[in-house]
């Protein structure tokens, strides 16, 4: 399992902070720093690209494109297939 927790300016679209990321059976996290941080990067750009132009931000299209980014990217690195679950919030 892969949560992604994202915070979003819902007048902009552009995240608050660096998205959390908790994994569950997956991947041991002190061990995949570099993989994280790719992930972070790739999670950034899709909510912001997802969001832009959007008034107000349609958070399920966001979190679709968001769980298809980053399952696509972790198969690409690991070939396994977690779970990944976005939790966008407005706030």
């Amino acid at each position: 399992m892969f949560v992604i927790i994202a915070t979003v300016n819902p007048k902009n679209g552009r995240l608050r902070k660096s998205p959390d990321i908790i994994s569950r059976g997956f991947v041991y996290l002190r061990e995949s720093q570099e993989l994280l941080q790719q992930a972070r990067i790739i999670i950034k750009k899709t909510i912001e690209d997802s969001a832009k132009g959007q008034q107000p931000v349609n958070f399920d299209f966001v979190k679709n494109n968001v769980t298809d980014a980053v399952a696509r990217f972790l198969f690409e690195k690991t070939n396994k297939r977690p779970i990944v679950i976005p939790v966008v919030l407005g706030v």
